[in-house]
């Protein structure tokens, strides 16, 4: 006979190890801490495994716990997904639509403009997932999903825009350096970003790339700050702690208030994202019309810097 893994202890065992508090998830879950602890345990005999140790009054997962923790919480958030979905009343005549966009593309590009898509669409709701890590972008079941790589098993996948990437800092650092392209790129400090861990097929340069193609000549060019957000590295830059290689898309906006000006050329070869579909959408005409004013919306950006 098979036997039903317990979702409730489940919830509990993903709340504890996440807080490494059986206090605190308690609270979050809404029970009392006795409760929680009796979940853990009902677990723990269910599966016939320790999932946490206790060390000095608190609670730690252990290394198999720790190790699956982060794919429970996916799971359970794509149950909630699921739960919502079905919520939704046959006689809402909203139409509804999840996408899923990277963390930095959501914040610096998506945020500041998805209201403009809302006033001209007002009877579309849209769910926007963020993610970190292509593993992550690819566990979200969204209708829509913007990124750097081409292929998706069950997904269609169609080239959205093209970015360039361009040397930028703020304008005190670069006149700190007297405006000076080779001096900037020979001397000003360098922030990096770190993409490599994340999974992500791209194309962005970085500065061993740009700087060799370019013939600049610098000692240490891979030291300084390094971030695995281009949120974190703009705002780093913005507050004149080094130069950048800026994707076009994310940096258009402290380029037009001035925060950020370009130093140097552009790098000659643009950067794409893909639009990945689902082949069989629950709604192809809302699809289409975000697509539509996606790419209308993201051209002018896409070319902010190439001149």
């Amino acid at each position: 006979m098979r036997r039903h893994v317990p979702l409730n202890a489940i919830r509990a065992f993903e709340a504890v190890a996440r807080h490494s508090s059986v206090v605190k998830a308690a609270n979050e879950l809404c029970v009392t801490p006795t409760a929680v602890s009796h979940q853990i345990r009902l677990l723990e005999d269910f599966l016939q495994v320790e999932l946490f140790t206790r060390r000095n009054s608190r609670i730690h997962p252990t290394p198999g716990a720790l190790a699956n923790v982060t794919r429970v919480t996916r799971a359970l958030d794509l149950i909630d997904d699921a739960v919502r979905d079905l919520t939704q009343m046959p006689e809402d005549d909203h139409s509804h639509l999840s996408i899923s966009v990277s963390a930095s593309f959501a914040s610096l590009w998506l945020v500041p403009r998805i209201g403009d898509f809302m006033a001209k669409e007002p009877d579309t709701d849209i769910h926007v997932r963020t993610f970190l890590t292509r593993k992550e972008a690819e566990a979200q079941d969204s209708e829509l999903k913007i990124c750097p790589w081409r292929g998706q098993a069950g997904f269609h996948a169609e080239p959205l825009i093209e970015e360039t990437t361009t040397p930028v800092c703020a304008p005190d650092l670069a006149a700190r350096f007297g405006n000076d392209r080779d001096d900037i790129l020979r001397h000003a400090p360098l922030i990096h970003m770190d993409r490599d861990h994340l999974g992500i097929e791209d194309d962005f340069p970085d500065w061993a790339r740009y700087l060799t193609e370019y013939g600049v000549s610098r000692a240490k060019y891979n030291h300084g700050l390094r971030f695995n957000q281009s949120g974190q590295a703009i705002e780093a830059a913005m507050a004149g702690a080094g130069v950048m290689l800026g994707r076009s898309l994310l940096i258009s906006r402290a380029v037009e208030t001035g925060k950020l000006v370009p130093v140097a050329e552009a790098y000659p070869q643009r950067t794409p994202s893909y639009l990945l579909s689902p082949l069989k959408p629950r709604s192809r005409q809302v699809l289409d019309t975000f697509r539509d004013w996606l790419v209308q919306t993201a051209r002018p950006d896409a070319v902010l810097c190439a001149a």
